[in-house]
């Protein structure tokens, strides 16, 4: 009887390990399977414990690390090593605080995916991370949304050279263009060329629109990056005269006459803004600060 007993728990166990090595080998390497199959063969019973137990501890981690974000994101919290994450509270750049690469992954690609429009300098920053998936994705979303845009520009110029005058098409082709223009992985001279072409349309909108900051702003930033410091000053006193009341004019003053290194200058301009009406915004106080501080110093 002893005997039969012992036959039948040999063979129980045979068959239990058989079925170990095939369900693992279905899913995974061979080694593996071997591996897990003589842990329950060489211990009977503790063997198959600790195998199960294995194998639901990696499933947790694994879930863990697949997570879709997406999902998590539309329940605006985001869980990595037992901390939330509020997805309208955290950056995007605080991604790469994430320990767990495959997390990391996950939560960069699909964020990057939704708002890569508005994070130019999330990507920029992706080229240089240590995870080789992240800066190579990185790189071939930053190279395609800039064929993207040099495609949509040629296209609004072939419109714009048959339309002549539509105002729409012009918008639509200065936005590209302010896009393009924040783009760091285009040449100089072309981006030069896109910049002049935008001052360019900067001032037929200005024509149909003068009362409009956002234009005059955008005129006049792209004209000291160019180094038109003759235009930009100009651009700025016809700003200020159309907006005595408002803090913009002064602070474009203010860095243009940086720009072309002229301190009396910009002293002047500050003096003017502080005595001026216009409301001042945080960073207005700050400039203002920061130059009376300079100033006083000796600059």
């Amino acid at each position: 009887m002893g005997d039969e007993l012992f036959l039948i728990f040999i063979c129980g166990q045979l068959l239990l390990t058989a079925v170990v090595y095939l369900a693992v080998r279905r899913r995974g390497g061979r080694l593996q399977a071997a591996t897990e199959a003589g842990i329950v063969l060489l211990m009977p019973g503790a063997g198959f414990l600790a195998v199960c137990a294995a194998r639901i501890l990696r499933s947790m981690d694994f879930m863990q690390s697949r997570i879709n974000p997406h999902k998590l994101m539309n329940k605006n919290d985001v869980f990595t090593n037992l901390i939330s994450y509020d997805e309208n509270v955290i950056p995007l750049h605080d991604t790469f605080l994430v320990d767990d690469v495959q997390m990391k992954r996950k939560v960069f690609l699909d964020a990057v995916k939704q708002n890569v429009l508005d994070n130019p300098k999330v990507l920029r920053m992706a080229t240089y991370d240590t995870d080789r998936e992240i800066a190579y994705y990185a790189v071939s979303m930053i190279s395609g949304h800039i064929e993207e845009l040099e495609s949509g520009m040629a296209e609004l110029e072939k419109e714009l050279e048959q339309s002549g005058e539509d105002m729409e098409l012009v918008r639509r082709y200065a936005e590209l263009l302010a896009d393009y223009l924040q783009q760091d992985y285009v040449d100089a001279m072309t981006k030069r060329e896109k910049r002049q072409a935008y001052i360019g349309l900067m001032g037929r909108l200005l024509q149909e629109e003068p009362d409009n900051i956002a234009y005059w702003q955008a005129k006049i930033s792209q004209e000291i990056v160019q180094e038109c410091y003759e235009e930009a000053e100009e651009d700025c006193h016809s700003f200020q005269q159309a907006f005595p009341d408002r803090e913009e004019p002064y602070l474009l003053c203010v860095r243009l006459y940086f720009a072309m290194g002229e301190p009396e200058l910009l002293k002047e301009k500050l003096s003017e803004l502080k005595s001026s009406r216009a409301r001042l915004s945080p960073e207005a106080l700050r400039i203002l600060r920061y130059w009376g501080g300079a100033f006083r110093e000796g600059l």
